[in-house]
């Protein structure tokens, strides 16, 4: 996403030069018109395209342009646009009970419950606080940490993305993004520490990226040194926060080892996990939670996306111990665990936990994978490939030896997409990735289209 400043002018000559229709550039240049010029879609792409229908892994602009989802709302639509047994249970549920402010109700209590014991903390013996977004989960996951162990200091990867809202923009280190909280900013007692990906360790002109970024941090952890030790020399660390997979910058898998090193330092200093599962969890990784690779257990677990089904909802599910230390009336939400939300939810879990139903998720991934890799035979611009299950993330570069960044490569690719009817997004540390967020069920026959689209594309941007 762009930090660049932008004026009304700017954003109406985006629109003109779009590859959209009339009706679309209209609504286009009427949001322009009404809505803040920060929004999040002038940051995605030059100019978003206006969707006005969807159906599982297709939408269609207000011009009647078919597009392939390859962003499934950030991982939100994880069953595709308007799957019928989640719209069936959300108009159930609104015909009989839409709001109950934050008090709970049997939707609430079913879906509390369920979580306890997928969430795989202390065998179930574990508690939920729900929410409405990703960012207040964060926020709620932190609050809970500092308030249990007293301490101020939260640690998290470079890159990771914990939320944009104030008590979490301090916690999300991609580039120009705390700036606009100028002045101040929200960036008190957080702490940084490298994260791994093979693809460029051992290359000095990218910085520390292999497993011995974690050596760094273990450093600063310990002796009286340490630059989150207090006046006494006491360690002053409530939580480490990770992402399993860095998702928001680009989908960059670390190594295996990566949770597990995180989860011994946190027992050796007597820390709290805390694993933000936002975007990875619920079956994207073809595992219910992507922590389930490395066989940790975290402390503390963050979801929301995919577990509303489209509808606004978070839970921090953690340790009983954990979240059994508040007077009654310490979290309020008006619409947290909301009735249509978590009726929502409970039929994504259901859908989940049919047989076989990760497995069709991972079978799905592994053909899109192995197109992706014909592609790249072909394409040495494709120079690497994160994969695992249907999480993917392509990573583009001018000198496959070099590993030199080839963002502006990615610009024309996701431009040529767009025109094409591909959504699909710019990312990665240099802006030299894409990754690709189908929804989890999407059609072999989409796969094969996208992956045809996408190659043809690419040779496009190659030549120009």
């Amino acid at each position: 996403m762009s930090s660049k400043v932008i004026s009304e002018a700017d954003l109406e000559s985006r629109v003109g030069a779009a590859p959209f229709g009339d009706r679309t550039k209209a609504l286009a240049l009427s949001a322009v018109q009404f809505e803040s010029l920060g929004s999040v879609a002038w940051g995605l792409f030059p100019a978003a395209p206006v969707m006005v229908r969807g159906q599982g892994s297709l939408l269609w602009d207000a011009d009647g342009k078919e597009y392939i989802d390859l962003l499934s709302g950030f991982s939100v639509s994880n069953f595709g646009n308007c799957h019928p047994r989640i719209t069936e249970a959300i108009c159930k549920q609104a015909g009989t009970l839409t709001h109950y402010f934050d008090l709970p109700h049997e939707g609430r209590v079913r879906l509390a419950e369920r979580l306890c014991s997928l969430a795989g903390i202390r065998g179930g013996n574990a508690k939920v606080l729900f929410g409405t977004t990703g960012s207040d989960g964060v926020e709620n996951a932190v609050r809970a940490a500092r308030f249990f162990t007293g301490k101020p200091y939260i640690l998290t990867a470079k890159g990771d993305y914990h939320g944009a809202t104030f008590g979490t923009i301090g916690l999300t280190s991609r580039a120009g993004i705390n700036a606009t909280y100028s002045p101040g900013g929200a960036t008190g007692n957080i702490g940084f520490f490298g994260f791994p990906h093979e693809y460029r360790a051992g290359l000095s002109e990218y910085g520390n990226s292999g497993m011995e970024a974690l050596a760094e941090l273990e450093r600063d952890l310990s002796g009286g040194f340490s630059p989150y030790a207090d006046a006494s020399g006491n360690l002053n660390v409530a939580a480490i926060l990770a992402e399993p997979f860095q998702s928001s910058l680009g989908y960059y898998i670390p190594p295996r080892d990566y949770l597990k090193e995180l989860r011994r330092i946190c027992d050796r200093h007597g820390l709290l996990l805390i694993i933000d599962e936002v975007q990875t969890g619920l079956g994207r990784t073809g595992r219910l939670w992507a922590y389930d690779h490395s066989g940790i257990e975290p402390d503390i677990l963050v979801t929301s996306k995919t577990l509303g089904g489209g509808l606004p909802l978070s839970a921090v599910v953690a340790r009983a111990d954990i979240l059994s230390q508040w007077v009654p009336t310490a979290h309020i939400n008006t619409q947290a665990g909301n009735a249509v939300a978590c009726a929502a939810a409970n039929t994504v879990l259901d859908m989940l936990e049919e047989p076989g139903a990760l497995d069709d998720v991972t079978k799905r991934g592994a053909y899109f994978k192995e197109g992706l890799d014909r592609i790249a035979r072909t394409h040495p611009s494709l120079g690497y490939i994160d994969h695992e299950s249907i999480y993917l993330g392509l990573e583009f570069v001018s000198d496959p030896v070099k590993k030199t960044p080839a963002s502006e490569l990615v610009s024309r690719i996701r431009a040529f997409g767009l025109r094409e009817g591909l959504l699909l997004d710019q990312g990665g540390y240099y802006g030299n990735r894409i990754p690709l967020i189908p929804a989890l069920n999407i059609p072999y026959e989409l796969i094969d289209r996208t992956l045809e689209t996408l190659e043809a594309v690419i040779d496009e941007a190659e030549r120009t």
